[in-house]
């Protein structure tokens, strides 16, 4: 194993995905030639900006218009949680001017290869870091199983205390990253200022939409059940409670226990959720018990994936307009 090898392998020590995320990251030393990521910069007519996700895609597209490239590197209907790249996504994201990446561990898949491109002098912004996060406190039973607990210790330490990453169901958070992300361009040297006012106003145009389409569910049926803690910003700002998740935590690689399992079904009960929210990432049969079980519907909702030929705005209106209807 030669050096450059042993530097990437360290990069992506300990991270799930293992070979094939080390072989990503290990890409990156053979595609790298002297100079070569400022020879693309040089080259390029336009600034080139790389988002991790397809609605952090579609933000940056509509701030940046026609001043810059925008490539998006997962594809519709990914899990942000377990995507993995390929060589030439760590390629794609050497060459970039601008990564633009959410954050908070969402794309955990992709870390590896980010470490990687950002000691190698690559501007890389993260949209969390530029709003009010949400955090999960711990969660203390006290008439918890021991045992049975033990065996889900390691998902436990990673999601309680965790911040919540799913930042983009709210659009004035992702007014937030917009106002940021213009910034960070203008040290570019690209002005996005006018485009920027429009996006802002637009999204908080967006929020008063949501709160209309959102009017008519009395604020006693405001009762949220997801595939995994996605919602957590859109209920937080909208006036929802969370009853619980399907997968317990902030990710889809989690695996609930037959006594987290038993008490979501009594929480869905007690609580007169007559709707159970199916997402990417969703164990589908373990979602479909649980509606069974509860007496509930089980509906799909789409939390990360555009509409056909949509933008954000219409994902947001979209999740709106399925709970209001659900």
């Amino acid at each position: 194993m030669n050096e450059a090898e042993r530097g990437a392998r360290a990069q992506g020590r300990g991270v799930a995905g293992g070979p094939r995320l080390l072989a990503a990251a290990a890409s990156l030393a053979l595609v790298l030639t002297p100079a070569s990521a400022l020879a693309a910069a040089d080259e390029a007519e336009t600034p080139s900006l790389v988002a991790t996700t397809e609605v952090l895609g579609a933000v940056v597209a509509e701030l940046a218009g026609d001043v810059a490239d925008v490539h998006v590197l997962m594809p519709s209907g990914a899990d942000p949680h377990a995507w993995e790249p390929s060589a030439r996504d760590a390629e794609r994201l050497l060459e970039a001017d601008l990564v633009v990446a959410n954050g908070l561990d969402l794309e955990e898949g992709l870390q590896p290869v980010l470490d990687v491109v950002r000691s190698e002098g690559v501007p890389v912004f993260e949209a969390a870091a530029h709003v009010d996060v949400r955090e999960l406190g711990p969660d203390h039973d006290e008439d918890a199983d021991p045992e049975e607990d033990a065996d889900h210790e390691e998902d436990a330490d990673h999601d309680h205390g965790a911040a919540d990453p799913h930042i983009w169901t709210d659009p004035l958070a992702m007014r937030d990253v917009v106002a940021a992300l213009a910034d960070d361009l203008s040290g570019l040297g690209v002005d996005v200022s006018e485009q920027a006012a429009a996006t802002i106003a637009g999204l908080e145009s967006l929020d008063a939409e949501v709160r209309e389409i959102l009017a008519g569910i009395p604020p006693e049926q405001r009762k949220l059940v997801t595939g995994h803690e996605s919602m957590g910003y859109f209920a937080d700002r909208y006036g929802f409670e969370l009853v619980g998740t399907v997968v317990p935590g902030l990710t889809t690689d989690g695996e609930p226990s037959a006594r987290e399992l038993s008490e979501l079904i009594s929480e869905v009960r007690e609580a007169g959720v007559s709707v159970v929210f199916s997402e990417v990432g969703t164990p589908r049969a373990v979602a479909r018990a649980v509606a069974d079980d509860s007496g509930a519907r089980l509906v799909e909702l789409s939390t990360s994936q555009l509409p056909e030929g949509g933008g954000y705005d219409d994902l947001i209106r979209a999740i709106a307009g399925d709970i209001a209807a659900a």
